[in-house]
């Protein structure tokens, strides 16, 4: 197997809150997810000149794996929000639309580099050069004002117990402890008018977006009311 690996540093806090967290309990992922990197590629293609639906086709099969910075830790925090008011509300105050609220919001300190390995043996030789150059393009993961800065790519036969592993992967070397999340990615059936966050439709569950058992390399060290401390289990 064959793998192309790019190599961020965060330049601000990440913060990416699970899709399957309410609104008011924020809880975000550890690492980015496999739909939300594609979508940063599908994005830089634009960027560049290139059609993004015509470059979503092979984009959205594409095997993504993580390789986690050295340290992470995860700040918890609670933010003023506005939500939409509830019936009760609107009937005694028609202009009360938006009604003040308190949500729980989580911010990732990352100390070291996020490798991204992306598995590049079945595809074709003119989209593995489009790759390159779409990954060099990517200044942004997670929500909107989480910055990366590009550093390099390298290519590899195979990767170590550093990576991410899906729990359906055919062999899997464990490590002792690690941590297990549920990230989404881009179903087989996923068409571009419904990822597309421009667009009329929004994605589905279990076609255009479908969520996996993710493992990963982190062990949890230190934790208090205020923050949890993660390292990569090398």
């Amino acid at each position: 197997m064959k793998w192309l690996i790019a190599e961020y540093t965060f330049t601000t806090p990440f913060s990416l809150k699970s899709s399957l967290a309410t609104s008011s309990g924020g809880k975000t992922n550890l690492l980015p997810t496999m739909f939300a990197f594609k979508m940063a590629l599908i994005n830089a293609s634009y960027n560049i000149g290139l059609d993004g639906e015509a470059e979503f086709k092979w984009i959205k099969e594409l095997d993504i794996r993580f390789k986690p910075p050295k340290k992470a830790t995860v700040q918890n925090s609670f933010v003023k929000i506005l939500k939409e008011s509830r019936k009760e509300v609107l009937a005694e105050d028609p202009s009360q639309v938006f009604t003040s609220s308190v949500a729980l919001r989580e911010y990732i300190l990352f100390s070291g580099s996020l490798y991204v390995a992306i598995h590049i043996e079945k595809l074709a030789n003119a989209n593995v050069q489009k790759l390159k150059q779409l990954l060099i393009h990517i200044n942004q993961l997670g929500k909107r004002g989480c910055f990366v800065q590009f550093l390099d790519i390298t290519e590899a036969m195979s990767l170590d117990q550093t990576f991410t592993f899906l729990l359906e992967d055919k062999k899997i070397s464990m490590p002792k402890s690690l941590i297990i999340q549920y990230l989404d990615d881009m179903g087989e059936k996923a068409k571009f008018e419904s990822i597309n966050n421009y667009g009329s439709k929004s994605a589905s569950i279990g076609k255009d977006r479908i969520f996996k058992q993710v493992g990963v390399p982190y062990k949890l060290t230190k934790s208090s009311r205020g923050f949890s401390h993660y390292e990569r289990i090398d």
